[in-house]
C-alpha cells in the first residue's frame, strides 16, 4: 500500500461528473450509421446489451474480435462497427506479417504486423504425447519430448499443476478432429453478429436486405452449373481414348465443341455452318481456320462497292 493510499484515500469519493459520463448524457447521436469512431471512448450500455441505436457516437466492440482489421490501419475500412475485425492498434492482435509468414524474412525494420515463427503454429501431436504416433518423424504435428512424473504414474503427484514433469493423459485422441470435412462449422450472422445463421435467415434484417442475401447464391449456383457442365463435357470427350476421330462428322463435333469450350461460347452462339469467313466468304468455318487465300475476296467485295 502507497502513501498517499493511506493518507488520502479516494476509493470512496465520487463525482457526479463521473455519473454523467458512465450515462451517457449529453451524447448527441452520429448523423449517419457505420461512421469512424476511432478516436471515441467504448459503449458502457453495448458491454451491458442494453444499446441497439445504429448512430450511438461511442464504439460497440464484440468480445469475439481477435485481430486488428488491416483495412482500418490504412483508413480504408467501411464496415464501422460491423466489422469482424477491432478497430483499435494494439500490437499483441497485429495480423501476421504476409511477407514473414511467406518468405521467412520481412525487410521493413519498422514492420508493425506480427512475426509469428512458424514452429509455434504447429500443435501437438496428441498420440506422441500419449506414447506413441505411427506416423513417426513423418508426422504433421510436432513431438516433444517430455520427462514422465513417475509420482504421477504411480497413483499421485503432490506438486499437481505445478510439477515441472509430464503428466499424461491416457484417453484416446479423437481422429474425426484432424479431418477437415467432419469439422463443425459455426455460422455467424453478418447484420447481428450472433452465431447460428446466416444474414439471408436473420429475422432482425429487413425483408429487402435479407432478399438481397438469397438472390446471391442463386447466381453462383448458376454459375457453378455452368462451370460442372461444362468440365463434364470435357471429362466425357477425355473418358473414351480410343474413340475413332477419323469419321468427319465426329471431327466436325470435336472442333466444334473445342472452339465453344475454348472461346467460352454456348449453346446461344451461331453454329459453324451459319458462320461466314470475312477472307473467302465461304460458310463453314472461321477466319482464323481458313486455309485459303483472302484476296481474291476482298478484291470482288471492292468491285461490288464500286
Amino acid at each position: 500500500m502507497l502513501m498517499q493510499d493511506i493518507i488520502a484515500p479516494v476509493q470512496n469519493i465520487h463525482f457526479d461528473l463521473d455519473e454523467i459520463v458512465c450515462s451517457q448524457q449529453g451524447a448527441l447521436p452520429l448523423p449517419f450509421p457505420n461512421m469512424d469512431k476511432a478516436n471515441v471512448g467504448v459503449c458502457e450500455f453495448f458491454l451491458r446489451s442494453n444499446c441497439s441505436n445504429q448512430r450511438c457516437p461511442f464504439r460497440h466492440i464484440h468480445g469475439d474480435k481477435t485481430v486488428v482489421c488491416k483495412h482500418w490501419l490504412r483508413g480504408l475500412c467501411k464496415k464501422g462497427d460491423d466489422c469482424e475485425f477491432l478497430h483499435e492498434y494494439d500490437m499483441a492482435k497485429m495480423p501476421e506479417c504476409y511477407f514473414f509468414s511467406k518468405f521467412g524474412q520481412c525487410m521493413n525494420k519498422e514492420c508493425a504486423f506480427l512475426h509469428l515463427d512458424p514452429e509455434s503454429k504447429i500443435r501437438d501431436c496428441p498420440w506422441y504425447d500419449r506414447g506413441f504416433c505411427r506416423h513417426g518423424p513423418n508426422c504433421k504435428n510436432r513431438h516433444t519430448r517430455k520427462v514422465l512424473c513417475q509420482n504421477y504414474l504411480c497413483g499421485f503427484c503432490p506438486e499437481g499443476p505445478r510439477c515441472t514433469l509430464s503428466h499424461p493423459t491416457f484417453d484416446l485422441p479423437n481422429s474425426n478432429e484432424y479431418t477437415p470435412a467432419q469439422r463443425k462449422v459455426v455460422f455467424v450472422c453478418d447484420f447481428c453478429h450472433e452465431t447460428g445463421h446466416k444474414a439471408s435467415s436473420c429475422f432482425k434484417l429487413p425483408m429487402e436486405e435479407r432478399q438481397k442475401y438469397l438472390n446471391m447464391p442463386s447466381n453462383n449456383n448458376t454459375q457453378s452449373q455452368q462451370y460442372n457442365s461444362r468440365s463434364n463435357y470435357g471429362q466425357n470427350q477425355n473418358s473414351n481414348p480410343n474413340q475413332d476421330v477419323g469419321l468427319p462428322q465426329q471431327s466436325g463435333n470435336l472442333h466444334l465443341a473445342d472452339e465453344q469450350h475454348s472461346t467460352g461460347m454456348g449453346l446461344s452462339q451461331p453454329f459453324q455452318h451459319d458462320v461466314t469467313c470475312f477472307k473467302c466468304g465461304e460458310r463453314g468455318h472461321y477466319a482464323n481456320k481458313c486455309t485459303r487465300s483472302h484476296v481474291p475476296y476482298i478484291r470482288n467485295q471492292n468491285i461490288q462497292r464500286r
